[in-house]
């Protein structure tokens, strides 16, 4: 449990960040932002995490991974400035798999998987 949570305002800052710095990088012809849904966690070591799930519509062969991957430190440095301590993680899933149930059931449990 967490024992003190990220307050909204924060939260809202964070993902309106993140947003504002995919546009900047992306045209709007590529790629849509929508939604990104933050995730306040502790992992199995006690650590804070703020789980950033990117949901994207476009072609995914168009995002950089030299620069995907250098997006948590930049949401990280302007987390601190908040004084917020939590660790950002960033997933960029696609929007149809997001809209699609069948993504979340987990292996095990789907009917159809070969063993």
């Amino acid at each position: 449990m967490i024992e003190k949570p990220i307050p909204q305002e924060q939260l809202d800052y964070v993902r309106n960040m993140v947003h504002d710095t995919l546009r900047l990088h992306f045209t709007p012809e590529d790629f849509t932002f929508d939604p990104i849904v933050l995730e306040h966690e502790i992992d199995y070591e006690g650590d804070e995490l703020l789980l950033i799930k990117i949901i994207f519509d476009g072609d995914q062969d168009k995002l950089d991974p030299h620069w995907t991957s250098r997006l948590p430190g930049q949401v990280h440095r302007a987390m601190l400035k908040l004084g917020m301590t939590a660790y950002p993680i960033t997933s960029f899933i696609e929007k149809s798999e997001w809209e699609d149930p069948y993504y979340w059931v987990p292996d095990y449990l789907r009917e159809d998987v070969e063993e």
